[in-house]
């Protein structure tokens, strides 16, 4: 049978000798199976009670307590008088063994909650960022939809110049939203500390509109930036700048609006 949470309570339970007939035998069969988890986990919790049994001295109770007990349990002066017994020096070493074992288990048990608390925040903040990133892309799209769909949306081509003479580009812009993007092929690979930046022109002085990657293909599909500051944008184009642009271009123009 697979090793589960119901085997490690039974080893628990065999430590502290409270185990039924039943569950002793489950167990035993289990462990003949040859589980090394629970192997390990009973040897772990017999340590660890024999460990702490070790620091206890062993005590006799005093006379008094002898004499209230006995009287607390038997009905008649008769009983109260009957001989008295040799304590047993093993009475103190069983009771700290269970309370070690116990002590162990539940710690054992704290540190299984702790680990599957732990997994299920890691889960709840992996399926927060999924849901962040669909709705974002739920955004995008939204905004592609509306440059699209504008009434004075107009589609820009940009030609490729040198070093890149094969790339292509279309700009879809919208004046009214100052929104647009870029669908581009044939772009090349660029090192990793480089980047494609889209620049739109006003008034003849370029403004940086993001920065974007080509996939392998030599593909990319780029939003441009919010540009509602700029009066109109005359032309566009693209150059290669350090990762992350640049205020200005310095790099070689690889696209620009014809």
């Amino acid at each position: 049978m697979p090793h589960s949470e119901r085997h490690e309570e039974l080893v628990a339970l065999q430590v502290l000798g409270l185990p039924n007939a039943e569950e002793a035998g489950e167990l035993e069969s289990h462990l003949e199976e040859g589980c090394r988890a629970c192997e390990d986990l009973l040897v772990e919790l017999r340590q660890s009670a024999a460990a702490l049994a070790a620091g206890v001295p062993p005590r006799r109770p005093s006379p008094e307590a002898r004499e209230r007990l006995l009287a607390s349990l038997a009905p008649s002066r008769a009983q109260a008088a009957l001989p008295r017994a040799k304590a047993s020096p093993f009475a103190p070493w069983l009771v700290a063994a269970a309370a070690a074992a116990l002590f162990a288990f539940f710690a054992f048990d704290d540190a299984r909650l702790r680990s599957q608390s732990e997994e299920t925040r890691r889960r709840e903040a992996t399926l927060a960022s999924r849901l962040h990133s669909a709705e974002a892309e739920l955004a995008r799209r939204d905004l592609r939809a509306r440059v699209l769909e504008s009434e004075d949306v107009r589609i820009l081509f940009l030609g490729g110049k040198d070093p890149q003479p094969e790339a292509r580009a279309k700009v879809f812009w919208s004046e009214k939203a100052k929104r647009g993007f870029v669908v581009a092929a044939n772009l090349e690979a660029l090192p990793a500390d480089r980047q494609y930046q889209l620049w739109v022109f006003d008034k003849g002085k370029p403004v940086d509109a993001g920065v974007f990657d080509a996939d392998p293909a030599g593909r990319a599909l780029f939003e441009s930036k919010d540009l509602s500051s700029i009066a109109a944008a005359e032309n566009f184009a693209v150059t290669v700048e350090p990762r992350g642009g640049v205020p200005q271009p310095t790099g070689p123009i690889v696209l620009l609006g014809t």
